[in-house]
């Protein structure tokens, strides 16, 4: 008999297994008789509903007959689900790319399937409106000397592609709160790096889909101010969740998606229009070439 193969659990995992759980519990079954009826493993049908175990794509297939679920949207979200929680095709195996952790992946995946992202930046430029050149000094600085070229262009390439997905499907509304000091705090040793993202960003308000804000240094502290936190709003019926971005790597919480939610909107009431932020920048970038 084989061993059963456990995983540790990526949102994906937990969200296909939480809504197969439901759709079971929903019909009345219990895990013997699923088990029995769609030939799997009952080892394997509640691992899987704690997201620790990946059933195969036809193993999901079956699950979803059995429960009767005729929705052909609920019916591609779900094998869907199950495909990516296995592999992430834009982002794993390729050569170039660094190790990725299973946060990194769900970020990447979840930034993608977003339909609203509100983002407040203490330190840096925001991953979302930094240029390749910026994304590249800042992955060279967090993973020291040690970081391959080759890593350190997949990451600028990355964050370039990353934007790009912004204009969809779904077209992504993207809302940006950075901090006054992150705009003149350089990445790198390179002053040109710093010159040339501030006149990135003199353009970036063009677009319909963001709105950029600058907190002034001046304001006084606000719940939130002391850290970096991307609000993420995929299609429903996904739950909103939060990174947190921590020197560790990224967190992701969907517990608290809420409190940072409200935390980004009083950031932002605090934080100068975006009107007198583009003119705040447009001047730091003019003082920038002289």
């Amino acid at each position: 008999m084989s061993t059963l193969r456990t995983v540790e659990p990526s949102l994906r995992s937990r969200w296909l297994g939480r809504w197969l759980r439901a759709l079971r519990e929903d019909r009345g079954f219990r895990l013997s008789h699923v088990a029995n009826m769609a030939s799997v493993r009952l080892a394997e049908i509640n691992a899987a509903e704690h997201g620790t175990h990946l059933l195969e794509v036809n193993q999901v297939e079956a699950l979803l007959e059995l429960y009767g679920v005729s929705d052909q949207y609920e019916r591609y979200r779900l094998v869907n689900l199950a495909r990516v929680a296995r592999h992430l095709r834009r982002w794993e195996g390729f050569t170039d790319a660094p190790p990725l952790s299973r946060e990194t992946l769900d970020c990447l995946w979840l930034e993608a399937h977003a339909v609203h992202i509100r983002c407040f930046s203490s330190t840096l430029v925001p991953d979302l409106l930094q240029l390749p050149a910026y994304a590249e000094a800042v992955a060279r600085q967090a993973t020291g000397t040690a970081v391959s070229p080759a890593h350190v262009s997949w990451w600028g390439r990355t964050c370039a592609e990353r934007q790009q997905a912004l204009y969809g499907p779904p077209l992504t509304t993207l809302r940006v709160v950075v901090a006054e000091a992150a705009l003149h705090r350089p990445p790198d040793s390179s002053a040109v790096v710093v010159r040339d993202q501030l006149h990135h960003l003199v353009d970036a308000p063009r677009l319909s889909q963001l709105t950029l804000q600058v907190l002034p240094t001046a304001v006084p502290f606000l719940p939130g101010m002391d850290g970096s936190f991307t609000v993420l709003e995929p299609v429903p019926p996904h739950p909103h969740a939060v990174v947190l971005h921590a020197l560790t790597g990224p967190l992701i919480h969907e517990e608290h998606a809420e409190l940072y939610a409200g935390a980004f909107e009083q950031l932002s009431q605090a934080a100068l229009t975006p009107e007198a932020s583009a003119d705040l920048i447009a001047e730091a970038a003019k003082r920038s070439t002289t």
